[in-house]
Order: C-alpha cells, then sequence, then structure tokens
C-alpha cells in the first residue's frame, strides 16, 4: 500500500474538501503518496495552505497515474461520500484500474434527497433520474456502489447503518487546527467596523443555510429577537451563503436588524469573526438530520475556548453537560435565550466551558491522531487480503493434498486387487500336474547334491 486517492465531491474549501485536504496532509506525513481528486478547479487548493499532496481534476482521470511519484495507479482509493459526482468518477476508475475502495459518509444521504425532492427514497422512481443534481446520491445507485466497497468510514457512528455488512467500518472523528483556531482576544478594530455595542452578547453562526437546516438557523434568528425584546442586547454573526432561503416569514423580518450577515468569506478569517463570540451555538434537536452527522463547525467552536450550546444529538452524546459544552434536548427560540443568561450572568460557568472545550479539542479532535487511525484503518483492509490470499493458498494445498489422497487410495485399491488375482494365479498353479512335478524335481534335486 503506497498510493492514495482521496475524491472529494466538491472543491477547495468546503468543509468536506478541507477535512480531505487535513488526512491527505496527515497520510502524506505517515509515509504514503496521496493525490485528491476534485470535480473541477484545481486550483481552488490556492484558499487552503500547506498542502503535501498532489490534486487533479476528474476530467484528468486518464493521467492519474502522472501524479504518483511512482507513476503507478492508486493501491486505495477513498470517495467522499457516495454522491453521483464521485460515484461515476470511482467508477470510471474501476475500469482502468484495481484498488481497494473505501467510501466515507458524513451525512444520511437518504433524507437529504428526500428534503431536496419533497418525496420519500422509498416511493423514487425512474421519472425523477433527470432531476438528480450531480451533487447528490442516486437513491437507487448509491447503495449499489456502497455494496462494492472494502471499508466504509463514518464521521459519527450512527452512519454505519448504511454501510453493507461486508464490508469494515471504522468511525472518522474530524479534527481542528489549533494553529488556526484558538483562544484570542477580540479583535476591538473588527467590532467597531461591525458597529457592535459594548454592552451586546455575541453570538457567532458560521455556515451556509439550505433545505436540510434552515429550520434551525430560524430557530437561532428568532432567539436573537427574543433576547432583544427582553432588552437585552444581542447581535448574531454570521458568515456564510442562503442558497435564496427566505427562511424568516415576513413578520419577521425586523430581527434582521440584529444580525450581521456576512456572507461568504475566506476561511482565513473565520477564526478572528469567532473570537468576537461570547457564546458559540449549534441550533438543531435530534432527529433523522443532525443525528446522521458531525458539524464541521463544532470543533472550530471547541478550539476557539468558547462556551458552545449544542444539542443532545451526533457529538453531543460524547461531550458532558455542563463540564465542556452546554448540551439541551432542543437547542431552539425557547431553551436559548434563558440558557444564555445563564452563561453571560455566571463567569465561572463561562470560564469552566471554554476551558474544557478547548481541552475536549486538543485530546478528541487531532487531525494527527485521526490521521493515524486512518492509516491503520487502510493497513487493515490489505490486511485482510493477505489473511484471505492465504486462506485461499491453503485451501488450494489442501485440494491438492486431497486430489492425490484419491489418487493413491485409488492405487492401493487397484494394487490390492491384483494382489488377490495372483493369489488366485498362484492357488491355481499350485493344483496343477506342473506344480507337482517341479516339487518332485526339487527333491530329487535336493537328494543327488547333499
Amino acid at each position: 500500500m503506497k498510493n492514495i486517492l482521496l475524491v472529494s465531491h466538491a472543491r477547495f474549501p468546503t468543509n468536506s474538501a478541507v477535512h480531505v485536504h487535513h488526512f491527505a496532509n496527515e497520510l502524506v506525513k505517515l509515509g504514503l503518496d496521496c493525490v485528491v481528486a476534485v470535480p473541477n478547479d484545481e486550483n481552488s487548493i490556492s484558499t487552503l495552505k500547506g498542502n503535501l499532496y498532489s490534486v487533479t481534476q476528474y476530467n484528468q482521470i486518464d493521467n492519474i497515474t502522472d501524479f504518483f511519484a511512482n507513476h503507478c495507479p492508486p493501491d486505495l482509493v477513498h470517495a467522499w461520500t457516495p454522491r453521483e459526482n464521485v460515484r461515476n468518477y470511482c467508477y470510471a476508475l474501476s475500469i482502468r484500474y484495481e484498488f481497494k475502495l473505501v467510501i466515507h459518509l458524513e451525512d444520511n444521504e437518504e433524507l437529504l434527497i428526500e428534503r431536496f425532492f419533497g418525496i420519500s427514497s422509498k416511493n423514487w422512481s425512474t421519472e425523477y433520474e433527470s432531476l438528480i443534481p450531480y451533487n447528490f446520491s442516486h437513491p437507487v445507485k448509491y447503495k449499489e456502489f456502497m455494496e462494492t466497497a472494502d471499508g466504509v468510514t463514518v464521521i459519527i457512528d450512527k452512519l454505519t447503518e448504511f454501510a453493507p455488512a461486508s464490508a469494515s467500518t471504522m468511525t472518522l472523528y474530524p479534527g481542528v487546527d489549533t494553529k488556526e483556531f484558538y483562544p484570542q482576544p477580540k479583535n476591538v478594530n473588527l467590532l467597531k467596523r461591525l458597529r457592535i455595542q459594548n454592552d451586546s452578547t455575541i453570538l457567532c453562526y458560521t455556515g451556509n443555510v439550505h433545505l436540510a437546516n434552515a429550520d434551525e438557523v430560524r430557530c437561532l434568528y428568532l432567539a436573537v429577537g427574543k433576547r432583544n425584546q427582553e432588552g437585552k442586547p444581542t447581535v448574531l454573526i454570521r458568515t456564510g451563503i442562503d442558497n435564496d432561503l427566505q427562511f424568516l416569514a415576513q413578520d419577521q423580518l425586523w430581527i434582521k436588524k440584529y444580525v450581521i450577515e456576512l456572507g461568504w468569506i475566506n476561511r482565513k478569517k473565520i477564526p478572528e469573526i469567532l473570537a468576537l463570540a461570547d457564546v458559540l451555538v449549534q441550533p438543531g434537536t435530534s432527529d433523522k438530520f443532525n443525528d446522521y452527522r458531525f458539524p464541521s463547525k463544532i470543533p472550530e467552536f471547541l478550539a476557539m475556548g468558547k462556551p458552545v450550546i449544542i444539542p443532545n444529538t451526533n457529538i453531543g452524546k460524547v461531550l458532558t453537560h455542563e463540564e465542556n459544552a452546554i448540551i439541551l434536548e432542543s437547542v431552539d427560540e425557547n431553551s436559548l435565550p434563558s440558557i444564555i443568561d445563564f452563561i453571560v450572568d455566571n463567569p465561572h460557568v463561562s470560564e469552566k466551558l471554554a476551558e474544557n472545550a478547548l481541552k475536549f479539542a486538543k485530546e478528541n479532535l487531532s487531525w494527527a491522531n485521526s490521521g493515524k487511525n486512518l492509516y491503520s484503518f487502510y493497513e487493515s483492509l490489505f490486511a485482510e487480503e493477505k489473511v484471505i490470499t492465504s486462506l485461499r493458498n491453503a485451501l488450494a494445498r489442501t485440494r491438492l493434498y486431497y486430489q492425490e489422497l484419491k489418487i493413491n487410495q485409488k492405487n492401493y485399491q487397484i494394487n490390492q486387487i491384483r494382489i488377490k488375482e495372483l493369489e488366485l494365479e498362484i492357488n491355481a498353479m499350485k493344483t496343477s500336474k506342473f506344480w507337482k512335478m517341479r516339487e518332485q524335481w526339487f527333491k530329487l534335486k535336493s537328494q543327488w547334491f547333499n
């Protein structure tokens, strides 16, 4: 095992591609030769820093061996989600080369399809085929793709429900770069530029709004509105795009005056924005969407050394309430105002949460540790192959021995029959006149010579 090809479903610097970036770097540090394939815009790697691997585009598939130092094909392909563009690319690869296939799961793909189309994946029919976007999973074909995997990695344990029984599985937590995301003082000049008053409680939410999370982000806006109605100045700083979704009703648009929507910004500026927050919030509750994911912003929230509020789902099942996070059954406009009061009014609670959040991030969300675990997982797939090969060889030898035994047994039976035939011949000869004359001759001969 030397050449590893990681296939991203999106270009840099989307959250998934950032995960691929860090894992590829860690695998290179461990001695592997890694190449990352993106659908398009290979130059988007410039939005990140320090890549130790090569980058290729899907349309360069015929030259994939040129990207590896030894000019050989990949030994293992790690497909980052089973979405259609990834599936088609991996299928094209499989026609050209033989390799181990690992598929990474980071969402409930079936639920995403249902929310996008408004149709249950169980009721899917061929009439919707042409509607499938390239960056979504096909409700039928993705399952067939999963069945071809030698291994499956999942971002959170519950996703193993979608892994085929024949595939080895491992949970692969994302990490956080603590050289980028770390506790730092608020940038006073940035506060001035954003025109945020000193007495405001600041919340930050870094992430796009889409059909799957629109209701949750709405709850966050409503919570900000409630606190301001109660006379508690609160500001929400948001980054990301809304994909043309109008998730606030007309009578709720007044809340936007308390929200600073920065839109898409360079990833390098995210830590500085998060540092402005007094509290970091991941809205939501346990459901078919949240139970099967690990929001990429949470490791960054924790590493910033801030009080973090999250729902009792996904990584919230691992964190400890009032120790390294505030964990609520539902993080929404009803629960948030009072719990934010609790944190803001109790500095010792805020400090404890911040300190332990940072500790959890360093101990459990390390790219280096996750990279080592991934390397070991890859090795185990090839070790299994060696065991299978050894068993096959042993079986082949056993078959040969069995065949030889059957031949020897057959020869033994033939010899036994021949012996019996000879015994009968000898007995027949003993009763013949010749045999009697032969006996008399030996008697006379014995007398004459003695």
